[in-house]
């Protein structure tokens, strides 16, 4: 498995990516480009397409795991 690290403002500096294909529906990839400008103070501007993406992505997952997944972990 090849791991690149990436600096980017919003990327820690030497944090380790695994990079994966990922396939979305057109619905989906529509509904992440939605969802970007909401949380542009938290997606850099100057990133390529896919780099806002990607970091929307990890705002979701980070987002969803803190909320709905505790949750869930909570209530068993």
């Amino acid at each position: 498995m090849e791991k690149n690290t990436i600096n980017n403002e919003n990327i820690q500096k030497n944090e380790i990516l695994i990079p994966k294909r990922v396939l979305f529906d057109e619905k989906t990839l529509k509904m992440i480009e939605m969802m970007i400008p909401a949380y542009k103070d938290e997606i850099s501007n100057v990133a390529k397409e896919n780099e806002k993406i990607n970091q929307m992505i990890k705002l979701a997952i980070e987002k969803m795991f803190k909320n709905d997944f505790l949750n869930t972990i909570n209530n068993f």
